[in-house]
């Protein structure tokens, strides 16, 4: 479903994004037929910068994802063509109930939604703490998560680094549906490790 932004740009930008992780890092993806036809979060680890185009581009379905309110209101023309690219802008640092109402609706429609547990990037490549308001969006929203791992990613672009370092091979891989809620959370980091051994 496109809500919101789903435009030309939008597959443009995803196909030659396409092309460049295929030549550059050998871009590959496991296990998307665990991602189900209607709205589901894609509870992803944080690997870098990469992370949310790495996830769309693997998928053959318009995908939405959560941006920091500072990404749209430090330039306008980034904020306008992440918009684009279907960033759902949401303030962190207070409940930012449209935020949430945007990607909510995305989720009910039958739309995929990136979501990052961890909440930030990693600093040393291992999976961070999860946060538990992930959960809050597939119990709201009636949709299950897919655990997906991004493997690779921090090797070509640590977080320390402002700009990629090298050209190592990618891969995402999707891990069976999970229904979660703030009492189990927990289990997303599993399934990424049990991602990781596969």
């Amino acid at each position: 479903p496109c809500l919101f932004s789903c435009n030309m740009l939008y597959f443009l930008v995803l196909r030659i994004c396409r092309v460049l992780a295929i030549v550059f890092f050998g871009l590959r993806a496991f296990g998307r037929e665990n991602i189900p036809e209607g709205g589901a979060v894609l509870a992803s680890n944080h690997q870098s910068y990469f992370d949310p185009a790495l996830i769309s581009i693997t998928v053959n379905r318009p995908v939405y994802f959560l941006a920091r309110q500072e990404l749209f209101d430090s330039n306008r023309f980034f904020g306008w063509f992440i918009r684009n690219l279907n960033a759902i802008p949401l303030e962190r640092r207070t409940f930012d109930s449209t935020g949430l109402r945007r990607a909510i609706e995305v989720l009910q429609n039958g739309g995929l939604l990136i979501v990052f547990p961890e909440g930030t990037r990693t600093p040393d490549g291992e999976i961070g703490e999860i946060r538990k308001g992930v959960s809050l969006l597939g119990e709201r929203a009636g949709v299950p998560l897919v655990p997906t791992l991004v493997d690779g990613a921090y090797q070509a672009w640590p977080r320390k680094y402002k700009l990629p370092v090298q050209f190592s091979p990618i891969s995402v891989r999707f891990g069976p549906p999970l229904r979660l809620d703030k009492t189990n959370i927990e289990t997303i980091a599993d399934a990424w490790r049990k991602l990781k051994k596969d």
